[in-house]
């Protein structure tokens, strides 16, 4: 019985073998054409036309308009009508990043850090190397060399060592941190612009009365675009508590931030917008100041202390 068993399923075994398997031909489909009557396509040789369309066209649509600041008078001599001065917005304008400026103080703060402290590790400290006493036999604590971070005098175990603590920061972020500053002094309406920053006395107490008179007096810091301050005003400010001058090359976002209110003269504001300013505004020596102005948009400098 077993092997006639044994041979009939040998026998369906080897019929199913010899069975040809079936095959399955690959029909190939025809994708339909897309046709792009919506999509333009642009050749090689009109790309850069291409391109300078579609900026065309952004630009017209969304057309930039300067921001208007009332010009302070530092002579305390008016002519009639306030005069304003446009400001780029690009650099101005900025939207508010109060992440980008805790970057910028930071980054500057750490630059200021000496990193000159320093400790002796216990291999540093001076003495003999001899073990205090026997390991054993005594009755009290086991003890190395006098040069244990346990005993007075001894070494610091992890204690600070000179370094350097500066960091890195893109430049781009910090222009960025510069305009985020000058756009939030300007809103608080803490931002002045003077047509130059000069004094006609290098006595301090001219220069004293009238910023009082102008409610400058105290925390106000002026910027000025010229390679170097005034010899008048800086003598005259130097010893003056809560001013002080600077020019745009020395300016940092922290000066910004730290100060109360900013007093900039034309040269700073034409300075700032070269190296801040993304090009898409340009504002003329001509069109820098105007008079008459009646626009919603333009800000006095606060003068309360």
């Amino acid at each position: 019985m077993l092997s006639a068993l044994r041979k009939s399923v040998a026998g369906s075994s080897q019929a199913i073998c010899r069975r040809q398997m079936a095959t399955i031909t690959p029909t190939l489909v025809q994708s339909k054409p897309t046709t792009s009557q919506n999509k333009p396509t642009i050749r090689k040789g009109e790309f850069i036309d291409a391109r300078e369309k579609h900026a065309d066209c952004k630009t017209a649509a969304d057309p930039i308009k300067p921001v208007y600041l009332t010009m302070s008078s530092f002579t305390g001599k008016s002519n009639g009508a306030k005069k304003a001065v446009a400001l780029d917005p690009t650099v101005f304008d900025h939207p508010i990043r109060r992440d980008i400026l805790h970057l910028c103080v930071v980054h500057y703060l750490d630059s200021l850090r000496q990193g000159t402290a320093s400790t002796k590790t216990r291999g540093e400290v001076a003495g003999s190397r001899r073990k205090i006493r026997p390991q054993k036999g005594t009755g009290r604590a086991r003890l190395g060399d006098r040069q244990s971070p346990m005993l007075r005098g001894g070494g610091v175990a992890f204690g600070p060592k000179p370094r350097d603590f500066s960091t890195k920061l893109n430049r781009k972020v910090m222009q960025m941190g510069m305009r985020v500053a000058l756009t939030m002094k300007l809103r608080e309406q803490r931002l002045g612009v003077l047509q130059r920053i000069n004094w006609w006395s290098h006595k301090t107490a001219t220069l004293s009365s009238r910023l009082e008179g102008l409610g400058w007096r105290t925390g106000t810091l002026f910027v000025t675009g010229e390679s170097e301050v005034p010899a008048r005003m800086r003598l005259a400010s130097r010893n003056l508590r809560g001013i002080e001058c600077r020019t745009v090359a020395d300016l940092v976002v922290y000066d910004i931030v730290k100060w109360r209110r900013v007093v900039l003269d034309l040269a700073a504001v034409n300075a700032l917008e070269r190296a801040l300013g993304k090009g898409l505004l340009e504002i003329s020596d001509s069109e820098r100041v105007v008079s008459d102005v009646m626009h919603s948009s333009v800000e006095e400098v606060e003068a309360s202390t």
